[in-house]
């Protein structure tokens, strides 16, 4: 069995729709990791998932952000949260899995996950537009009372969604291992990063103050909890591979149709095979920004944004 990693399809785009079932028929017995930002409108999100599970014999699937968007006849039907809830039960339906699973000798993790802005700690690049400004998902998302979009409250509550399912994993793992070190690969994904090193500096970013809207601490510390080889990640739009602490960390997104064209990518765009059953890791990919970082230093002090950054004033 390969296992395969894909994030941010965007079917809303027909081109991304077209991609999806366009998709090789070779993968009937793998795979494939689906990290989040599929569609907010759900016709389309059932389209795509059931082009995935015609593929693939196992789809696993988080929500990212571009879910949980409530709008239109949305608006006021339900909340982002009884949307996540909508959006489980249709996974449930058509076999997807939203919750850990060993398949094949393999354990394959979802991890729940939203982001907060005190995961950025780095110095701001002075002017950049305010990130509840920038980003569409506050005004987007609806959020019971209780949960408050510019804190800390909605990554608390969706890392609680994990406490119990990792717990369990981490037990299966232990009584697997019986007191040795000998355990199966665990694979595990989000949507959101778990590390501010898998983002550009801000000065290199359009829109610097993206890095309080990309993350999770409390993510990164499910992960090191479960130790897996590999980590999943989407929502940035930025190729990555690169390892921090013994973990592989993988983002492929599909992106958007102008940001393919913008960097060359065509019909011939494939996901990302991450592991193989018969030979384990697959080799680490050239990717440009993790490559990029392995050449040169993190310099987070440094804001003068570089030459193609869009400052607001």
């Amino acid at each position: 069995m390969r296992v395969w990693a894909v994030s941010d399809v965007h079917t809303d785009h027909a081109e991304n729709l077209a991609w999806c079932e366009r998709m090789s028929g070779e993968t009937g017995s793998d795979c494939m990791i689906l990290a989040g930002d599929v569609s907010d409108n759900l016709d389309i999100f059932r389209a795509t998932l059931i082009c995935f599970t015609s593929k693939y014999k196992y789809v696993f699937f988080v929500p990212g952000n571009h879910d949980l968007w409530t709008r239109g006849e949305e608006r006021g039907k339900h909340t982002s949260l009884e949307k996540l809830g909508l959006l489980r039960q249709m996974c449930t339906e058509l076999g997807v899995y939203t919750i850990p699973k060993c398949i094949e000798g393999v354990w394959i993790v979802p991890l729940y996950s939203w982001y907060h802005a005190s995961f950025d700690t780095e110095p701001d690049v002075p002017g950049a537009l305010p990130v509840q400004k920038m980003m569409v998902d506050f005004k987007a998302c609806s959020w019971p009372e209780h949960l408050d979009a510019t804190g800390t409250s909605l990554a608390a509550h969706f890392d609680d969604m994990n406490q119990e399912p990792v717990a369990d994993v981490i037990s299966a793992l232990a009584a697997h291992a019986g007191g040795t070190d000998d355990r199966p690969p665990v694979i595990t994904f989000s949507h959101f990063l778990p590390h501010q090193a898998l983002l550009p500096e801000k000065r290199m970013l359009y829109q610097p103050n993206l890095a309080k809207a990309v993350g999770s601490q409390l993510l990164a510390k499910r992960i090191e909890s479960l130790r897996p080889v590999a980590h999943i990640f989407g929502h940035t739009h930025f190729n990555w591979d690169c390892t921090i602490n013994g973990t592989r960390y993988i983002q492929r997104p599909l992106a958007y149709p102008k940001e393919r064209r913008k960097h060359g990518s065509g019909e011939e765009w494939q996901p990302a095979l991450v592991y193989d059953t018969t030979s384990g890791m697959t080799p680490q990919r050239h990717v440009y920004w993790s490559s990029y970082y392995k050449c040169h230093s993190r310099t987070a002090n440094n804001v003068t944004p570089a030459p193609w950054v869009s400052i607001h004033k």
